[in-house]
């Protein structure tokens, strides 16, 4: 019987293992079953919002949206996408909270897993600058500027190698 225990203790510990084992396998797969993260499938998720684009150049697209408040007050939004050498930048310049709703949709989007998303929404909701901080997939460096009548929000993405 005293010799028994110790299987018994390896036994849980092997089918223990097991589950964190499977735990990892449902999340790789969830990360796998995303969209992926490119250059292109994000352009090509902001113009299927019907956003009217402008291709800077080979690597850079400036999406743009705007309307009338009243009779004075223009309120638009930018929506900028980079792709350097290193890293996927896309930067948000807000002139109006209705305008918000373009940095949830691209949070929201099929290139990120719920976890990564959430994490995400954390950095927006917590009004600090974030550098190199890990979020699934990726190194993010999350900056917020608020100028008199904008709110400049800019996600940059380093894929983990």
């Amino acid at each position: 019987m005293k010799g028994i225990i110790p299987i018994l203790v390896g036994a849980a510990f092997v089918f223990g293992s097991g589950t964190d084992v499977a735990a990892a396998a449902r999340a790789e797969k969830k990360i796998s079953s995303a969209q992926p993260f490119t250059y292109e499938n994000v352009v090509r998720h902001f113009k299927a919002a019907r956003l009217r684009a402008t291709e800077v150049q080979k690597r850079c697209t400036i999406f743009f949206e705007g309307e009338w408040g009243n009779a004075d007050t223009y309120n638009y939004c930018l929506i900028i996408v980079e792709n350097s050498d290193e890293d996927l930048q896309i930067t948000f310049y807000l002139t109006d909270a209705h305008e918000m709703n373009w940095v949830t949709e691209f949070l929201d989007a099929p290139f990120f897993v719920s976890a990564e998303t959430q994490k995400l929404f954390g950095m927006v909701n917590s009004d600090k600058e974030i550098r190199n901080q890990k979020i699934g997939r990726f190194r993010v460096d999350f900056h917020r500027w608020q100028p008199k009548h904008a709110e400049i929000l800019v996600f940059s993405f380093t894929p983990e190698r």
